[in-house]
C-alpha cells in the first residue's frame, strides 16, 4: 500500500512540475492577448490609471463638451498608497500634466496642470482597499501669478 501511494504521488509530482515548465511564461516573450495591460485611460485621454483600481461608475461623473472634460472619477483596488502616488508623480509629466503641490502621510493629494485644466489626485487607505479620486476641472488663467510673489 505504501509503495503504491508513493508512486502515485511521485507521478503527481512530476506531473506538476512538467505543468508548470509548460506554461510558464519565457522571458522576452511577447505578451500573450489575455493578459491586462499594466495601465489604461478612462474618460480623460491624458490622465493614465493602473489596472489594479476599479472604476466606481455610481460615484464618478464626467462633464464633456466639443473642446473640453472635467468631473470626477472614482476608483477603488488594492494597491499601496505610496506606489498610487509615485505611479502618477512618475505618469502624470509623460502626458503633459506639471506637478505643482503634494500633500502627504496620513492621505495623498497630487495637484497637476496642464493648459487650461488643473487635475487633483486623492489617495487614501481604508482598512482592505485604497481609494482614489481624479477631479479634473478648468483653471482662471488670471487667478494663476506667473511672475512674482503672490500677494500676502
Amino acid at each position: 500500500m505504501t509503495r503504491r501511494f508513493t508512486v502515485v504521488f511521485l507521478l503527481l509530482f512530476l506531473f506538476s512540475i512538467f505543468s508548470a515548465c509548460a506554461t510558464t511564461k519565457k522571458e522576452g516573450a511577447p505578451p500573450s492577448p489575455e493578459e491586462k495591460p499594466r495601465a489604461s485611460y478612462y474618460d480623460f485621454g491624458d490622465i493614465l490609471i493602473p489596472s489594479e483600481m476599479k472604476l466606481d461608475k455610481k460615484d464618478s461623473f464626467v462633464y464633456a463638451t466639443a473642446n473640453f472634460k472635467a468631473g470626477i472619477l472614482s476608483l477603488t483596488g488594492n494597491v499601496e498608497p505610496d506606489s498610487l502616488a509615485t505611479f502618477f508623480q512618475n505618469n502624470m509629466p509623460k502626458d503633459g500634466w506639471r506637478q505643482i503641490s503634494t500633500i502627504k502621510y496620513r492621505d495623498a493629494m497630487l495637484v497637476f496642470l496642464k493648459d487650461e485644466r488643473a487635475c487633483v489626485i486623492t489617495i487614501k487607505e481604508k482598512l482592505f482597499s485604497t481609494s482614489l479620486k481624479v477631479r479634473v476641472g478648468p483653471i482662471d488663467q488670471a487667478a494663476i501669478q506667473v511672475k512674482g510673489n503672490p500677494p500676502r
